[in-house]
């Protein structure tokens, strides 16, 4: 018995690693990325840019 809850807690720290790092980083490289530091919500050129 004891075996099998080592054996959960081993595959569920595993799964947990790999949906961090692995697949985030699989699913971030198919994401566009935006040319603003701000995401694309840039409203430079307007009256109420806030940044000049």
């Amino acid at each position: 018995m004891q075996e099998l809850f080592v054996l959960f807690t081993f595959l569920a720290a595993a799964g947990y690693l790999v949906n961090k790092f692995v697949w985030s980083a699989v699913v971030s490289k198919k994401k566009k990325t935006v040319g603003t530091l701000d995401g694309g919500n840039t409203k430079c050129g307007n009256d109420n840019c806030g940044c000049h």
